[in-house]
């Protein structure tokens, strides 16, 4: 009963981490939430070698160009 417990738990906490990873890098954040929630450590490696969403690294760059402007 506990190793259910705390499996649901870690599958709580990786779900919010790979939430907040997925906003970070302009992902679905509730994808993140069911993906860590599923698949644990293995969906935070995941979304740690995906990366940024190219509109995301655009975006990144654009900005960078309107600082320099200024």
């Amino acid at each position: 009963m506990e190793f259910l417990i705390v499996g649901l738990i870690f599958g709580i906490v990786c779900g919010f981490i790979c939430k907040g990873m997925a906003e970070k890098r302009g992902r679905e954040k509730w994808l993140g939430v069911l993906l860590g929630l599923l698949f644990g450590i293995w969906a935070i490696l995941g979304y740690l070698i995906a990366g940024d969403t190219s509109e995301k690294k655009a975006k990144l760059i654009a900005n960078a160009i309107e600082d320099k402007k200024k």
